[in-house]
């Protein structure tokens, strides 16, 4: 066999190998959608204090895996623990003028009692007097008549005289009686009248000591709440870590001032990874959520995590950068424009543990495979 022949065969062999890979790979991007466009993604959870102060101590090392709640950074709480102290001796002060407002409520309730009790017996004073002066007005009435008929018999010489001087001597004592009856009613009146007074006055007293009650009560609302905040406060001054995983990036040192809002570290979630693959808008027509992938990761070399199309972004990626184009301007130059679509890896893989936010990754999304 000369190498003409040789050279001809080698060509037939490269020729089909060719045909073979070509077809392959036709029939390959006939089933997946890839794109090299595509990184990992997860929750980055900022660690924020809502106080301000000095820090005191740092719990952790950079690059730790930490869980929901343990404790980051602890505070300098003296200036707290103070305020804490003077809010509760604010309310302790409250309750107490709480207890001296109800004390003299009870004491102008007494005393209304014994007014109303000093107005009762005046009043019963008023019925006897003006029974009093009924039966003198009856008497002196009765002591007039006489008087008359005693002195008419006088003139006509049938009584004597001594007759008539005792009737009217009666009738006299019977008019000053009724003038000393009408006196005493006076007097049992002026009594229920200055009693009434002092019942009045003494309501007033209690109806202003309820009135300081309510304030107090309500002073004492506002303490109690002064101090909830106060011990809230204090309890900021441990911040601790809002979800499990691996804390990164601290830019805070011992001694530093704190001020409340400042990010003090970061926190990657280890429950929440997924990818995010920017494929062209070309590449969506028969690309659906819920169809297979497969994650080729750049740092695991041919190990791949298997997943599926969890969602499309409502937007194309350019429409979320900071100047967005506008095709109104006059300079329209069609490009092909990239839609963010989420991926949904599988956390059984035994490689979604070494999943880190950024790395690059090339994804296949299987549109036959749902």
């Amino acid at each position: 066999m000369n190498s003409k022949s040789i050279f001809r065969i080698g060509g037939m062999i490269v020729l089909v190998a060719a045909l073979f890979f070509g077809y392959s790979e036709f029939r390959y991007l006939q089933r997946y959608e890839t794109t090299d466009d595509a990184q990992i993604d997860g929750d980055v959870d900022p660690v924020t204090p809502k106080v301000g102060g000095y820090l005191k101590a740092i719990k952790f090392q950079d690059n730790q895996l930490v869980k929901e709640g343990d404790t980051l950074f602890i505070l300098d709480d003296a200036d707290y623990r103070i305020r804490v102290a003077q809010a509760e001796a604010a309310l302790q002060s409250a309750q107490a003028g709480v207890g001296v407002s109800r004390s003299n409520i009870s004491v102008a309730a007494a005393t209304i009692q014994s007014s109303q009790a000093t107005v009762q017996t005046a009043r019963n004073q008023v019925s006897t007097a003006q029974a009093n002066v009924a039966a003198a007005q009856a008497r002196a009435r009765k002591a007039s008549q006489d008087f008359e008929r005693y002195q008419r018999l006088l003139a006509e010489k049938t009584v004597p005289q001594q007759q008539f001087d005792a009737v009217q001597a009666e009738r006299d004592a019977a008019q000053a009686q009724l003038q000393a009856a009408q006196a005493q009613l006076q007097t049992a009146q002026s009594q229920v009248s200055a009693a009434g007074t002092q019942t009045g006055v003494t309501n007033s007293q209690r109806r202003a000591t309820e009135s300081q009650v309510s304030v107090v009560q309500a002073t004492i609302k506002q303490r109690q709440a002064e101090l909830d905040l106060a011990r809230l406060q204090l309890g900021y001054t441990i911040v601790r870590s809002p979800v499990t995983g691996v804390v990164s990036r601290r830019t805070v040192q011992v001694g530093q001032l704190i001020q409340p809002g400042q990010a003090l570290c970061s926190v990657v979630s280890a429950a929440n990874v997924w990818v995010t693959a920017n494929f062209k808008e070309t590449q969506l027509a028969k690309m659906q959520p819920g169809q297979a992938v497969e994650v080729a990761v750049d740092a695991f070399g041919d190990e791949k995590v298997p997943g599926h199309v969890g969602s499309f972004a409502g937007a194309t990626g350019a429409k979320f950068s900071l100047l967005p184009p506008d095709n109104a301007t006059g300079n329209y130059v069609k490009v092909v424009q990239r839609i963010p679509v989420r991926i949904e890896v599988d956390k059984k893989s035994p490689l979604y543990a070494r999943l880190r936010p950024g790395m690059s990754a090339t994804v296949a999304v299987d549109l036959q495979n749902k």
